[in-house]
């Protein structure tokens, strides 16, 4: 088998309520042809970026056995150690359409060929940044009542609609409503200083939340040192790594008590499985990252259903709001808060041929 085409199809944007702005949000789907008839399939994030990856996917990947996946990623290690974001951007899309390819062949979902242990992951509703305290109350109140049992609060500091001080409020006001019956986790998106941070930390740590992730700026190594050294609640970190090599120095300076990654970030789904054994072998817990599309969701999931050490699912909400019709198929959250591991081959969603039709508004690279 080997492969035989690339196309990247920019989807017309779609309009976006989020971070309670309104915007455009704009995706192209990447399709990777073989000549045995078999599709492997990912998202690139804006139109830029499909106009300058397309030529270069192209170029790199026609005439590769899928099934060579380590030995092509082997020509690469300059990009992976210096972690560059557009290279290992690019890298994500190829290692999960080969990934996506190779399963496929095999008519397995992913997960069997990582090494299936688990078939349901517990969700946590992932809220968006919000100016008020009641928005985040009647979010979380509304997320119990869809199913879930545990919520994430993106804070309004993050936004500029406030502050630590607000924050705090925040948290106070979503345990008092649903802290009885719902898991909380705290994820400020790397806005505090280490006093602000420590003096959060200590507000949840007493009103029991569960994790406090991304505190601090991800280069502030020593500030998460200390963070948690001075706090029992867990602290998470390294969403934004870009190396396999950077989880080493967290680990080796005790600056996180979990690992969190992103394989747009790292390089796709063979590093992200990588992040989880290396914070296996160090007896922590690893959390991906599963914000953003229907695909993106789904290449994240694979890995978790993979995981002894991972405790959670990351679903955006509203739900359904990143995704497109351009693919069929969607995750949801069932009535006891759980998303059920895909039974299709491959990423397990599928693209809808006919929607991408109508949605597609340019197809790179171009003649």
């Amino acid at each position: 088998m080997r492969i035989s085409d690339v196309k990247v199809h920019v989807l017309a944007p779609k309009k976006v309520a989020f971070h309670g702005n309104q915007y455009d949000m704009t995706l192209s789907l990447v399709r990777v042809f073989t000549d045995e008839g078999l599709e492997g399939n990912f998202m690139l994030y804006g139109n830029e970026e499909a106009r300058s990856m397309a030529r270069p996917l192209k170029q790199t990947l026609v005439g590769l056995d899928p099934f060579d996946k380590e030995k092509f990623f082997g020509q690469y290690p300059p990009v992976r150690r210096r972690g560059y974001w557009l290279g290992n951007n690019l890298l994500c899309v190829i290692d999960v359409c080969l990934w996506d390819i190779i399963a496929k062949a095999l008519k397995q979902p992913i997960h069997r060929l990582l090494g299936t242990c688990r078939d349901k992951v517990l969700a946590y509703a992932s809220t968006q940044h919000m100016p008020r305290v009641e928005d985040y109350v009647e979010t979380a109140q509304e997320c119990y009542e869809q199913g879930f049992r545990a919520v994430k609060i993106h804070p309004p500091s993050t936004i500029g609609k406030g502050d630590w001080r607000t924050d705090i409020e925040v948290c106070r006001a979503v345990k008092q409503a649903v802290g009885e019956k719902m898991i909380l986790l705290h994820d400020p998106v790397g806005v505090y200083d280490r006093e602000q941070a420590i003096r959060v930390g200590r507000a949840i740590e007493k009103l029991g939340y569960y994790t406090y992730e991304d505190p601090l700026p991800t280069t502030d190594v020593e500030g998460y040192a200390e963070l948690c050294r001075s706090l029992d609640i867990e602290v998470l970190g390294g969403e934004f790594m870009t190396s396999l090599y950077g989880y080493t120095e967290l680990i080796r300076r005790h600056a996180t008590d979990a690992l969190r990654c992103v394989m747009e970030n790292i390089g796709g789904i063979t590093p992200t499985m990588k992040v989880a054994h290396l914070a296996e072998a160090y007896g922590m817990k690893c959390e991906p990252h599963s914000w953003g599309h229907q695909l993106t969701q789904a290449a994240h999931f694979q890995c978790m259903l993979a995981m002894y050490n991972n405790d959670f699912f990351e679903l955006p909400v509203p739900q359904g709001v990143f995704d497109v019709p351009a693919v069929k198929d969607i995750i949801r959250v069932d009535k006891e808060g759980y998303v059920h591991a895909p039974t299709k081959p491959g990423l397990g969603l599928e693209p809808d041929l006919a929607a991408l039709e109508k949605t597609t508004v340019r197809v790179y690279p171009e003649p």
